[in-house]
């Protein structure tokens, strides 16, 4: 750079001023065409800008086919155009768009104008938008619309809206809504809504409204809708990944952990976080998991016709509580079991079991949520040596269905409860669980399936 000034310091006076003549025509003279009426050339070509055919005012032109063997300036782009380096499209940007690090529509749009002559602009109509494809090694920029596709390795930048599909090796950015697809190797973000699909490696955000579905390892939005909300007419919006975050989630959510300020959707996990709506009228939605943080549960023990023993822990939620003409309540309960001592001696099972519990309401004191049906089903591990984790196929799933009441008035949340179960067992060791005398087995080469009816009985504290 040293050597540079000091070649130009050592020139003469006169062809000092020639290049700082021209130097001030070209730049001058990109700026005075923004304000001059656009030509349309079917062919363009140019070295750079202000070096081709469209001479040194390229952004008063629309070309139908443009080359540009550097980088190229022009108002808009009607049918192709080709840039080794970049593009750049004042007014527009209609067809094909190729170049090798950028594609730019819209920048440069108001450079030269006055405050009174941007507005005067903005107010006849001017657009400068996208309807076409763009595709570059590094980023596409539009600074209005985007009617179609944008396909880069870097960054896809709308700072309006999208409607179409963008694709990126590292991200997707949309200023306002989209209505479409964004898939990047990174992030993508839809800032005012998402009305579409995102999938990304890393993170899906928007901060309003998602109709559609987000997929990657982190999701965010502010809400979604579903068939709990009150206008069930929206799309319905879904969430899949490691973390998902929504501020009120009415759709769904499907991950390692889901989280939902207000919930009145589905969350499918292994922890979900929640807390229930608070619309009046509405349902809250269902919370599938291991652990289920936000609301009710309870606890009982149990004997059954093989574990003298059982212990379960349940979380979930109330699904109806601000529905007031509905005659129960109803209930969603995810359980945690652990079985021991049973009729066969060191045998004992774990596992996790799901519920619907349906509680009388009632006015009277005292008498509500006084009696309860339920139906569900568990599934676990059984094995047969104490303290020691089966390592071959044993697996136990249990129907059942159940009734409790409480026995007195004053003993809230204190139930004695009974049922009927309806059990397989499937294993491919030499063990049987069933009681002889109930059962009915299957032998399939190594593997044994025996059914048979049985019994639940015990306490529970809701």
């Amino acid at each position: 750079m040293y050597v540079r000034c000091a070649n130009f310091a050592a020139m003469s006076l006169p062809l000092k001023l020639s290049i700082v003549g021209l130097f001030a025509m070209v730049t001058t003279n990109l700026v005075i065409c923004q304000k001059m009426r656009e030509e349309t050339r079917t062919i363009q070509f140019s070295v750079s800008p202000a070096l081709g055919t469209n001479g040194l005012q390229p952004g008063s032109f629309a070309n139908k086919f443009s080359v540009n063997l550097t980088s190229g300036y022009s108002a808009r782009n009607l049918l192709f155009e080709v840039g080794t380096f970049s593009n750049l499209n004042t007014n527009g940007t209609r067809g094909l768009q190729v170049a090798g690090l950028a594609n730019i529509t819209g920048g440069n749009a108001f450079a030269g104008l006055l405050k009174k002559e941007k507005e005067q602009k903005l107010r006849t109509g001017f657009n400068s938008h996208l309807a076409g494809a763009q595709f570059s090694g590094l980023t596409n920029i539009v600074v209005d619309e985007i009617f179609g596709m944008q396909l880069t390795g870097g960054l896809n930048l709308g700072k309006n809206a999208l409607f179409g599909c963008q694709v990126a090796g590292g991200a997707n950015v949309i200023y306002k809504y989209s209505f479409g697809v964004q898939i990047a190797g990174l992030w993508n973000t839809s800032i005012e809504s998402m009305d579409g699909v995102q999938i990304s490696g890393l993170m899906n955000y928007t901060s309003g409204a998602l109709y559609g579905v987000q997929l990657a390892a982190i999701n965010s939005a502010l809400y979604t809708e579903g068939k709990n909300s009150v206008e069930k007419t929206h799309p319905w919006g879904a969430q899949i990944g490691l973390f998902n975050k929504a501020e009120t989630m009415n759709g769904f959510q499907v991950g390692l952990i889901n989280f939902s300020k207000h919930s009145q959707g589905t969350q499918i996990g292994l922890i979900n976080i929640y807390r229930h709506g608070k619309t009046t009228g509405t349902k809250d939605g269902t919370a599938i998991g291991l652990v289920n943080i936000g609301d009710v549960g309870y606890l009982s023990t149990y004997s059954t016709e093989l574990f003298a023993l059982n212990y379960e822990i349940a979380t979930g939620n109330s699904k109806n509580r601000r529905v007031k003409l509905d005659t129960k309540n109803v209930y969603w309960e995810n359980s945690l079991l652990y079985a021991h001592q049973p009729f066969h001696q060191g045998a004992w099972a774990m596992g996790y079991g799901v519920k619907k519990m349906f509680f009388t309401r009632s006015l009277l004191p005292g008498m509500s949520e006084f009696r309860f049906l339920s139906y569900g089903m568990d599934v676990q591990h059984v094995s047969f040596r104490p303290n020691e984790l089966a390592n071959n196929l044993s697996l136990l799933t249990r129907a059942k269905i159940e009734i409790g009441t409480r026995l007195a008035p004053k003993l809230f949340g204190l139930y004695i409860f009974g049922g009927v179960t309806y059990n397989a067992f499937w294993t491919d060791s030499s063990n049987t669980l069933a009681p002889s005398f109930l059962r009915i087995s299957k032998q399939n080469e190594n593997q044994l399936l025996e059914f048979w009816p049985g019994f639940v009985f015990g306490v529970m504290i809701h």
